[in-house]
């Protein structure tokens, strides 16, 4: 994304009060924006839709390397456990490895990685309304820094958080059509 529209894109972000619990001392908050018509609960079902096999081997590789540092990994539970029959919009519902932080049917979507000793992670969505019908949605990743090894973890995994929100958006963005 452009520095301009990041820039946009996170200031859209920070404007919305109820969001600045999550936000606010983060270490990490990172965007990734797409266009499209479709709602938001119809684009979270499509992005949590998303299985890609690539997400079992990957796992599989961190739990090679996060003992290393410490943190300790459970199993990943299988892919029909991950996604409930909706989306889960209250609090502490459950979907994936998230457990529901923040949400507004018309709005936004924030979900929490169970927390760590290392750090606390956040992965949601945002819909801006653009008008007719259409909406600019932003992918954000909060991370929190808890100890030393938050930063080593986040950093060994950043590059396949950037490859997934992509992903995530594409397949979001994909249920407009």
């Amino acid at each position: 994304m452009r520095k301009a529209a990041k820039t946009l894109a996170e200031g859209f972000i920070h404007r919305i009060p109820q969001l600045r619990a999550v936000l606010d001392g983060a270490d990490v908050v990172r965007v990734r924006s797409v266009e499209g018509r479709v709602e938001l609960a119809r684009f979270l079902e499509a992005m949590f839709a998303y299985r890609p096999g690539l997400v079992r081997l990957l796992y599989r590789l961190r739990g090679l390397v996060v003992p290393l540092i410490g943190v300790r990994q459970p199993s990943l539970p299988a892919m029909d456990e991950w996604l409930p029959p909706d989306v889960p919009m209250l609090a502490c519902g459950n979907i994936w490895f998230f457990s529901v932080s923040l949400a507004d049917p018309e709005r936004y979507w924030i979900g929490c990685c169970p927390h760590e000793r290392h750090l606390t992670g956040y992965m949601g969505v945002v819909a801006e309304p653009l008008g007719r019908g259409r909406r600019r949605f932003h992918l954000v990743t909060v991370v929190h820094y808890k100890h030393w090894t938050g930063r080593l973890y986040f950093g060994l995994i950043s590059p396949l958080n950037r490859f997934f929100m992509h992903r995530l958006a594409r397949a979001g963005i994909a249920a407009g059509r």
